[in-house]
């Protein structure tokens, strides 16, 4: 594996690309104070544009490493205005894990374009970083990420229960997962 950290990706209707802290307002207006988009994550909803600038600026510092993954996702015909993010949230460099996390704004649930995010990181941790297992988990609560894994060619691989905590409090996990060896591009 060979780390390459956060490039920009493009697909047919997405530019995935670093935020800038520019982006603290869209991103504040668009998902990061929506409780709803915050429900089964771990992280609150932001109280004001302040927290998000801050998350950014940490987020953009982090960019020099390599092993820092974290995109904006933005609509070709948006111009640049991040809707939401994808990043790795977690990884395991002995066995070449990538553990993907989500979010996006409310208004773009239910149009694929979480799906077509989650594709294309997939494909670039795969393809170029060299990532043998890609994996992500939902609360089974909210199925419709789920739904995107499964159609990003992921795996349902189990549910752990009560093995995880967001902010519903304590909640069960199901898992999903795809091996280089399985990928199909």
């Amino acid at each position: 594996m060979k780390n390459l950290g956060t490039k920009t990706i493009e697909t047919e209707r997405l530019i995935l690309r670093k935020f800038k802290v520019e982006d603290a307002e869209a991103a504040y207006k668009n998902w990061t104070s929506d409780p709803e988009v915050a429900k089964f994550l771990t992280w609150p909803p932001h109280k004001d544009v302040e927290v998000t600038e801050g998350v950014l600026k940490a987020w953009v510092n982090s960019y020099d490493k390599d092993d820092f993954y974290q995109w904006a996702i933005t609509l070709k015909e948006n111009g640049n205005e991040p809707i939401g993010c994808i990043s790795v949230v977690d990884k395991d460099e002995e066995i070449n894990m990538f553990h993907i996390g989500y979010c996006i704004s409310r208004k773009w649930w239910n149009k694929g374009v979480t799906s077509e995010a989650l594709k294309a990181v997939i494909h670039y941790l795969i393809k170029e970083v060299g990532a043998n297992r890609v994996e992500s988990r939902h609360d089974p609560n909210n199925p419709n990420s789920g739904k995107v894994m499964m159609k990003c060619g992921m795996k349902y691989e189990g549910t752990m229960r009560q093995a995880d905590i967001n902010n519903q409090g304590i909640c069960d996990y199901s898992m999903y997962g795809i091996l280089a060896e399985d990928y199909v591009s």
